[in-house]
């Protein structure tokens, strides 16, 4: 499987944003209403103003674009920034809530709002996210009291899970306002121009809009939104990106289900929550799909169709006990606020000083006719300051790696090529390679192959190709794939013994990486295969958010690690791999791929000589989760392999 994502450069940001909304017949100030300033937008797609990533976010998302695959190259102070947000959403996931608190209040300290709009609305929404949260927890708490007879001040209690609820209800009505001022949500007017798609929004800004009506359902005023959350569906099923879309039909159809269920609507229930299954299905998404999945249940059940209820419910136990298995709380992945969105983030000042250091240039020669003094860029280096941008160009123009701020992989310069990528990604993780090499071919035509990274993916993907269809032997296709990373990426500070500071790689470089080690396997090289992905992971370990942020590079290498650590019967390492790996994704709410784990896993039992009845159950987890996800080749050989336990 590649994991992939396509970028562009700098300067086509804006312009894209203005080529696309001009495609779309868009005014300026349609688009940027209640994000920013006309004239913001004006210095954006002019390529004058840099972009923050909520900004950037919104913008594309109201455009039916999604800016969630593009990788990107930030400051100190924007990585910073992005990970202060990720720790307050994570700390709301699993219930750390004075955690949440302390990170959120240095948040605000060091990014003050002020008129930003965006920026308000996103403090709004994460004050109300903490006192629903905090209602939550209350009620939960309420529950147990009552379990144990222990009513305590019934009264009191109450009167503060009001509170919260009250707060919350105002706190994600103001976020709502920032950003779509209308006086009621339930406007016929309103629910109008969104069904005809003349409202612009973007996803966080729908996501503020159903955590309002969720908590409405909560305080027990839902009955009148049926409507909107129909157009809010309807919506949605025009967006273009599947990952997103899949998430967030998913938490409409939650809200909407409850409605149907409530009123013993079930056969509308099951039809709208079958399409979302589908589409669910078919990403390997999980955000909100167990309480989806609950509801279809009840819908069968209702409609007395006691084989989907059978077909739901095996898979639904499925889910929950691989949760549970892994320590998990599968309620980390049903939040209506938690969204899965694929970013990679690195720091220009890392790249830089990695890069610098592995050529053997000195700060001085590299800062030379750029910066006045060597210290301006020793001081981008450690993070202490961000740099000019066309600086920066410059800087990384002289240091060979392709000079753009969304980097890493494919550089081009049409968003519907995006469309393409995902495509090529799907068919690959399904192991389609006849479809990936048709899509590859059409996306080949449209880049720019000057470009390194473009070369790198793309005559690497045909390498492939070459050496599957008996073109090339494997030596061939291995030392074509060393050439290509090579080009960016030199195999021989990983060979070298001693410790080398070196960056982290782009995907495209993950890739062309993953594909070499494949090839000495593949060449009977195990040994050699396995110590050059060791190495490559150590590069990650005890750093937090480069696991979180490259999980993509990382999961790429550690499943194929997984089988070759087994073959060479490592299996204590592999088994710690895979579950660590098998964790990471529950917690992200993507699955892909976590059936090949769970194959290891059995494999082991198998060799550990453990009773036969863990291994199977191991080998049907595996099959369970290549049937839900539809791997369709992986499934019928995991059916063949339970059918000859069984004998």
């Amino acid at each position: 499987m590649i994991g992939m994502g396509i970028n562009m450069k700098l300067d086509n940001v804006g312009k894209q944003i203005k080529a696309l909304r001009m495609g779309a017949n868009i005014t300026r100030e349609k688009l940027c209403s209640g994000l920013c300033s006309n004239q913001l937008l004006y210095m954006i797609e002019d390529g004058e103003a840099p972009v923050d990533l909520l900004l950037l976010f919104a913008l594309l998302e109201r455009l039916g674009k999604s800016a969630a695959w593009l990788t990107y190259i930030l400051t100190a102070k924007e990585y910073d920034t992005v990970r202060m947000r990720d720790r307050v959403e994570e700390a709301l996931r699993f219930g750390q809530l004075e955690n949440a608190k302390k990170v959120f209040r240095k948040y605000q300290k060091e990014n003050p709002a002020k008129d930003n709009k965006i920026l308000c609305m996103y403090e709004d929404r994460i004050k109300g996210i903490l006192a629903l949260e905090q209602y939550m927890q209350s009620a939960a708490a309420l529950l147990d009291d009552v379990r144990k007879s222990d009513f305590g001040d019934t009264k009191k209690e109450e009167n503060r899970r009001f509170a919260l609820l009250e707060g919350a209800t105002i706190y994600f009505w103001n976020a709502i306002q920032w950003t779509v001022p209308v006086k009621s949500l339930l406007n016929k007017g309103l629910i109008h121009q969104i069904e005809m798609g003349n409202k612009l929004l973007g996803m966080t800004e729908i996501e503020n809009i159903l955590l309002y009506l969720f908590v409405q359902q909560l305080a027990g005023k839902g009955e009148e939104q049926k409507k909107l959350l129909l157009a809010l569906l309807h919506y949605l099923e025009k967006y273009m990106d599947e990952v997103l879309r899949a998430q967030y039909l998913a938490k409409t159809g939650v809200l909407l289900g409850e409605l149907y269920l409530k009123n013993r609507d079930y056969s509308a229930c099951a039809g709208i929550h079958e399409k979302i299954l589908r589409l669910n299905r078919k990403c390997g998404m999980l955000v909100c799909v167990l309480p989806v999945l609950d509801q279809i249940i009840k819908a069968y059940r209702g409609l007395g169709d006691e084989r989907k209820v059978e077909f739901y419910t095996l898979h639904k136990r499925n889910l929950e006990e691989i949760f549970s298995d892994a320590g998990v709380p599968v309620e980390c992945v049903g939040k209506l606020y938690y969204t899965f969105r694929p970013c990679q983030y690195f720091v220009e000042g890392k790249i830089i000083a990695a890069q610098r250091r592995w050529m053997g240039i000195s700060q001085f020669e590299l800062s030379a006719g750029i910066y006045k003094s060597v210290e301006n860029l020793s001081r981008i280096e450690c993070g202490k300051a961000n740099g000019d941008r066309k600086k920066i160009s410059q800087i990384m123009e002289r240091l060979g790696i392709d000079k753009t701020r969304y980097n890493g992989n494919l550089i081009i310069n049409e968003y519907k090529e995006l469309g393409w990528e995902q495509e090529i990604e799907k068919h690959l993780a399904k192991r389609q390679f006849n479809e990936a090499g048709h899509e590859l071919y059409v996306l080949e035509k449209c880049v720019d192959m000057e470009e390194k990274c473009n070369r790198q993916l793309l005559l690497g993907m045909k390498n492939m190709e070459e050496y599957r269809n008996g073109k090339i032997n494997c030596e061939e296709a291995l030392q074509k794939a060393k050439e290509l990373l090579e080009m960016t990426y030199p195999l021989e500070d990983l060979d070298r013994k001693e410790k080398v500071y070196m960056r982290l790689p782009f995907r495209n470089e993950m890739y062309l990486f993953n594909q070499v080690c494949l090839l000495l396997h593949k060449s009977g090289r195990i040994e050699e295969a396995v110590e050059r992905m060791e190495r490559m992971m150590q590069k990650y370990e005890g750093m937090e958010e480069e696991r979180k942020f490259h999980f993509k590079n990382i999961h790429l290498c550690e499943i194929n690690l997984c089988k070759y650590l087994e073959e060479l019967d490592r299996l204590e390492d592999t088994e710690k791999i895979a579950d660590r790996v098998i964790k990471e994704k529950l917690v992200w709410g993507k699955i892909t791929q976590i059936h090949k784990l769970f194959i290891r896993k059995s494999n082991i039992a198998e060799k550990r000589n453990e009773n036969i009845h863990n291994s199977r159950k191991l080998l049907q987890k595996a099959y369970d989760l290549s049937e839900w996800c539809d791997y369709e080749k992986d499934s019928k050989m995991l059916k063949i392999a339970l059918e000859e336990v069984d004998k």
